[in-house]
């Protein structure tokens, strides 16, 4: 599905990713780990076209990027670290969702029962069905990031990019997003990329981590990392890694699944 052959990327001189090749395959759910000025938002900005690369390709769908893109129906789906919505207009969520199929003066327009269906279905999928007819500045910031959630998914994308999509999600409904993205890569094969902190998490419901400091250090099974040799290598430092199991009895992710 999405295809990196040697991928380096300089800003100012600097290098901000170095030869960096990797392959994702369709309906995959992988979670790009790494510190902070690794290079995760300049890769997936890479992988949408929103940076040039100073060499190397990306290729989707086996097309090169520009080809893919001119492709007629195609729709990647990103949600960026900070949110291109003002949240502050006076604006419902379903305006807000609908928002790039809304011309000019065509706020609050009469939408189409099938339009209305689908932001129905996204919101109650992302648990905030009920703030429909809201206005967006009414929203608490976890509730915000839902409708960018939703907003994402309007377009029914082949491909879902997520730059620290549990930005103002409280740890509860963590669990249930990363369920509900999981579930999005095996059942609707969308092929999922998410750029994430969350280390114990989503080294529990990815397929598969990558983990990025300027060089790809590793792109693996969940099961085939060895998490404590990795992230010292990436990280720089000794690291106490904790990832959930059964055994977290007061932990709030396990606590949210029963």
């Amino acid at each position: 599905m999405i295809t990196v052959k040697n991928l380096t990327v300089k800003i100012d001189n600097k290098v901000i990713l170095d030869d960096i090749s990797m392959n994702i395959k369709k309906g995959e759910f992988v979670g790009i780990l790494g510190p902070n000025g690794a290079g995760k938002t300049t890769l997936i900005k890479t992988i949408l076209g929103l940076i040039k690369p100073t060499s190397g390709l990306v290729y989707i769908d086996n097309m090169e990027l520009d080809d893919y893109m001119k492709k007629k129906g195609f729709y990647i789906g990103y949600l960026p670290q900070h949110a291109i919505v003002n949240w502050s207009m006076p604006v419902r969520v379903v305006d807000a969702v609908l928002i790039e199929k809304v011309r000019p003066f065509g706020l609050f327009r009469r939408y189409s029962k099938e339009e209305l269906e689908s932001v129905e279905y996204w919101l109650d999928m992302f648990g905030v069905k009920d703030k429909m007819y809201s206005y967006i500045r009414e929203l608490s910031g976890g509730q915000q990031q839902r409708v960018s959630l939703a907003r994402c998914m309007i377009h029914n994308p082949e491909i879902l990019i997520l730059d620290e999509p549990n930005t103002a999600i409280d740890v509860v409904y963590n669990t249930k997003m990363y369920e509900l993205l999981k579930g999005l890569a095996s059942e609707k094969m969308i092929t999922i990329i998410m750029v994430s902190h969350d280390i114990g998490a989503v080294t529990k419901y990815v397929d598969e981590i990558m983990c990025l400091n300027v060089k790809l250090h590793c792109h693996s099974k969940t099961d085939d990392v060895n998490i404590s040799t990795v992230f010292k290598e990436v990280y720089g430092e000794d690291m106490e890694i904790v990832v959930h199991g059964d055994g977290c009895k007061n932990c709030a992710i396990n606590k949210a699944e029963k």
